[in-house]
């Protein structure tokens, strides 16, 4: 019981760290990938925070099973490396002993990641739609970047020559209407600003605007242009858009997560095996790439049946199914080697 305990804390305790290093790799890199975001005008400053928040469930949901197979790979290795492993084999612990602590890790994990990706995932996803649904206009005006081409509400795309704190000056606008796919609509003007109470509407000043779509071309010019940029049937449309994403995949994905925590416990540990004195790092490399592999290879069924090309039956299950077969390959070679010297 002692070295069960002793085993467990070394494991959970390598999970967390290991975790926590992953976590902050995947925060800097999604953080740097926002703020290019915000200065390219796509993503207003101020939810950079909130996207990182909401989206911290998902992160989880599969740094955790990645930590919990390195935690593995790097606590079994140190008693390969220092001989433990073989006096404890000596003494009577198996390699079915120790599956079982693994197994029982492995299975409180699997609770863990399968709270996350069953019920809080998709409650935090909910809010993250409707944080860029209730984001206004202006939100998105005020992050537009001089010099450069910004999107905006419905495929919109803004230029603007100069911007003087609130106001843009010598601004192009191309105008995507969803009503008209075929229509073209082009405004440019001197000035264009967001008027106090009003925060989707866009005034333009002194400006010139052509339109022409299969049969009409209008062209004109004016000194005041007001634009509505969200309104119900832009905000239906883009919810309809955002559902007809949702993958047919989501609910096998979702159960995945938990699964990869337990055939991760019958991966690594073959995988954690290095000579006496042999360094325990030495597992780390292969065992990271074959964990990528595994979980690649969920990605890429999940893919095959959004698109109808893998059923929906096994799906994901023959992943899980494989990968677990090839762990208990590995043991059971090593089991014979084992017995055989």
């Amino acid at each position: 019981m002692i070295l069960y305990r002793y085993l467990l804390k070394d494991i959970f305790s390598h999970t967390t760290a290991v975790s926590l290093v992953f976590l902050f790799i995947v925060l800097s890199s999604r953080s740097i990938q926002y703020l290019e975001q915000v200065s390219r005008g796509e993503l207003s400053a101020e939810l950079v925070f909130w996207v990182i928040i909401l989206r911290l469930p998902e992160f989880l949901q599969l740094i955790i099973p990645l930590g919990f197979f390195l935690s593995i790979v790097l606590v079994m290795g140190r008693l390969y490396a220092e001989s433990e492993m073989t006096i404890l084999e000596q003494n009577g612990y198996s390699k079915l002993r120790f599956l079982k602590v693994f197994m029982f890790s492995g299975t409180s994990l699997a609770l863990v990641t399968g709270t996350l990706s069953l019920w809080i995932t998709p409650i935090f996803n909910e809010k993250l739609d409707k944080v860029y649904l209730n984001t206004s206009f202006e939100d998105n005006f005020y992050s537009i970047q001089a010099g450069r081409f910004n999107s905006l509400e419905n495929l919109s795309v803004i230029y603007a020559k100069e911007k003087e704190q609130k106001i843009l000056k010598n601004v192009f606008l191309k105008i995507q209407d969803f009503k008209e796919f075929s229509s073209n609509n082009f405004i440019t003007a001197k000035r264009a600003y967001i008027p106090e109470g009003q925060r989707n509407v866009l005034v333009l000043e002194e400006g010139f605007s052509f339109s022409e779509d299969k049969s009409n071309q209008v062209e004109m010019t004016f000194d005041t242009l007001l634009i509505n940029f969200r309104d119900k049937n832009n905000l239906t449309r883009k919810k309809i858009v955002t559902q007809g994403k949702s993958s047919k995949a989501d609910k096998q994905w979702r159960f995945s997560i938990p699964l990869l925590c337990i055939v991760s416990a019958f991966l690594a540990f073959p995988l954690s095996k290095v000579r006496p004195r042999q360094d325990r790092f030495t597992r780390v490399l292969p065992s990271i790439l074959v964990f990528i592999s595994y979980l690649g290879l969920l990605l890429l069924v999940k893919g095959w049946i959004e698109e109808d090309f893998w059923p929906s039956f096994p799906g994901l299950l023959i992943v899980h199914a494989l990968f677990l077969f090839f762990g208990l390959s590995l043991l059971v070679r090593q089991s014979k080697l084992g017995g055989s010297s």
